[in-house]
C-alpha cells in the first residue's frame, strides 16, 4: 500500500511481522529516487506495482538510508542503480563476504551481529538462505550531498546515531519532510537496547536546527517534529 504524502512525496507501508520497512518515493520533473530497497524481491515488486497503480514513473535511482538487510536486500531485485554513503558500501562489501548459512547465521547472533529476533525473520523470507544476493552500490558518495531531480532538490545528510553510524538522513525542503531510516532508533547491539547518550544528543540538535514538519521512519508512523523531538528528549532524560 502507499501511502499520498504530497503530489512529490510518497511512502509505502510498513509491516512489522515481515520487517518490511517502509520505501520512499520523491519524484521530480527530470526523474524520481526510492529510500530504501526493501528485504526482499517480493517487496520491491509490490511496490513497483503501487507505483504503476498510481501512474507513477519508477524510480531511476534508489539510496539507502544505511547498510541493515531489511533496508538493502531488496536492491539486488529493483533493476536501477544504487546509491549510499561510503560507510554503508563498506558495510555491505563486508556483508556480500559473509556466508549465509543457518550455522554462520546462529554464529553472527552469538557474536551480536545479527539479533535472534532478525535472523528468524531472515530465515522466514528467505528459506533458502543462499538465495540471498547483496547488490553492491554503484554510486558511492562521501560526505553530504544533494540531487536536483528536476525543480526538487533533496539534501542527504551523513548522521552517525545509536543506531548506526552509516545513516543518510533525507530532506526535502519544499515539502517539509524528512526520511529518518531507522537513525532515531536504539542499537540493537546492547542488551537491552539502548542508546548512546552523546549521538542521541547531536541527533536531537541536529533535528532541531533542520527546518521539517514531518519525519518518515522506516519502521513505524509518521512523525510530526514535535512528536518525534518529545519522544527522543524523553529518552535522553532517561539515560
Amino acid at each position: 500500500m502507499l501511502y499520498k504524502f504530497s503530489n512529490k512525496v510518497y511512502y509505502s507501508k510498513h509491516k512489522f511481522s515481515h520487517l518490511e520497512p517502509a520505501i520512499g518515493y520523491i519524484k521530480g520533473d527530470y526523474f524520481s529516487i526510492m529510500i530504501d530497497t526493501g528485504n526482499s524481491e517480493e517487496q520491491v515488486l509490490n511496490f513497483f506495482e503501487d507505483l504503476k497503480k498510481e501512474n507513477l514513473p519508477l524510480p531511476t535511482y534508489a539510496v539507502l538510508t544505511h547498510h541493515h538487510w531489511d533496508h538493502s536486500f531488496g536492491a539486488a531485485y529493483t533493476g536501477i542503480e544504487l546509491i549510499s554513503s561510503k560507510k554503508t558500501n563498506d558495510y555491505l562489501t563486508e556483508m556480500s563476504n559473509w556466508k549465509w548459512d543457518e550455522f554462520s547465521i546462529d554464529r553472527r547472533i552469538d557474536q551480536k551481529i545479527e539479533t535472534i529476533y532478525s535472523a528468524n525473520i531472515m530465515k522466514k523470507i528467505y528459506p533458502n538462505l543462499t538465495k540471498i544476493n547483496i547488490k553492491l552500490p554503484d554510486i558511492i558518495k562521501s560526505g553530504d550531498f544533494t540531487l536536483n531531480l528536476g525543480k526538487l532538490v533533496v539534501s542527504f545528510y551523513t548522521n552517525d546515531n545509536s543506531h548506526s553510524d552509516d545513516a543518510l538522513l533525507i530532506y526535502v525542503k519544499d515539502e517539509k519532510v524528512l526520511f529518518i531510516g531507522d537513525s532515531h532508533s536504539k542499537s540493537y547491539r546492547t542488551t537491552p537496547m539502548s542508546y548512546d547518550k552523546n549521538k542521541l544528543a547531536n541527533y536531537i540538535n541536529f533535528l532541531k536546527d533542520l527546518d521539517f514538519e514531518y519525519a518518515i521512519p522506516g519502521h513505524g508512523n509518521i512523525y510530526t517534529k514535535f512528536e518525534l523531538l518529545s519522544l527522543l528528549e524523553t529518552e535522553y532524560s532517561e539515560l
